[in-house]
């Protein structure tokens, strides 16, 4: 599978690299700073109020969410009908949606990587159903909730004066800080190791920066996808936790290595035939 662009010629009207024609590079940039602000301080309010530990995952998908849509429509310009439509743009070559079966893949070599570590294999799929079929749907909405916040709000304006590549791992920070408080005492996640949160974190953003550049700017795709890697965690389930924070998030930047190291995110405006050929011109947008 080739991970360059979609050809230009069949790319629905999406610039992956400037979300809002008319605008100036420096105020979409300006932004995404004040939306990584809110997003961070909303992370940080929402644990002295008291919010319970199993609400506060949806508050921080769906809050980046609320806070894109409304600095988009202050930005003007179709900012908001554009950042909308990303939800319903899809892949132009079918070869696309073969990226959502490296969730699986990824799922499953954490397994065996672990039983060739000495995990037990007695076991290790006993509670795998009904979870399986469960899980990805509870995912599903905070995935399309946060990709439309991070993917088709932020990431477009940092790849307006910046290279995919940067652009991606910038975002990283941002969203790694509003994940840390999910990890701190008597939240969900207060038993396992920071450290491999950080490493998903910056490995799923160069992922899904790919797969949103490829795509021609669809969000649709990164949410299926970020869903996807969400939802396998039942696959996982039946070894050691800790093992498993730790493989799989080792093995998942392992694949983003690799990813760059193929070309996956080469800014898409020196890529021929790239979807940024077809960018409106500043000032014609609606």
């Amino acid at each position: 599978m080739t991970i360059s662009g979609a050809s230009a010629r069949t790319q629905p009207d999406t610039d992956t690299r400037s979300a809002s024609a008319g605008v100036s590079s420096r105020s979409q940039v300006l932004n995404a700073v004040i939306f990584f602000g809110l997003s961070v301080g909303l992370a940080v309010v929402a644990l002295p109020v008291g919010t319970q530990p199993a609400l506060l995952p949806f508050i921080l998908a769906i809050g980046p969410t609320v806070i894109a849509i409304a600095l988009a429509w202050r930005e003007g310009h179709g900012a908001v009908r554009r950042l909308l439509r990303s939800l319903t743009i899809r892949p132009t070559r079918p070869i696309w949606y073969l990226v959502l079966l490296i969730p699986v893949i990824w799922s499953v070599s954490t397994v065996v990587i672990a039983v060739i570590l000495g995990e037990p294999i007695a076991g290790l799929f006993d509670a795998l159903f009904p979870a399986v079929l469960i899980i990805p749907l509870v995912v599903l909405l905070p995935a399309f909730t946060e990709e439309l916040a991070w993917r088709g709000f932020a990431l477009p304006r940092l790849m307006s004066v910046m290279s995919p590549l940067n652009a991606a791992l910038v975002l990283a920070i941002p969203w790694t800080l509003i994940h840390v408080v999910l990890f701190l005492p008597g939240q969900w996640y207060e038993n396992l190791a920071l450290w491999p949160l950080v490493v998903s974190i910056f490995a799923y953003s160069v992922l899904l920066t790919w797969v949103f550049i490829g795509t021609g700017g669809s969000v649709l795709m990164t949410a299926l996808f970020h869903a996807a890697l969400n939802g396998m965690a039942p696959v996982m389930g039946g070894i050691d936790p800790d093992a498993s924070w730790i493989i799989r998030n080792v093995l998942a930047a392992v694949i983003a290595l690799a990813v760059v190291a193929l070309g996956g995110l080469r800014d898409p405006g020196r890529r021929e035939g790239s979807a940024t050929e077809t960018a409106v011109p500043a000032g014609q947008g609606s």
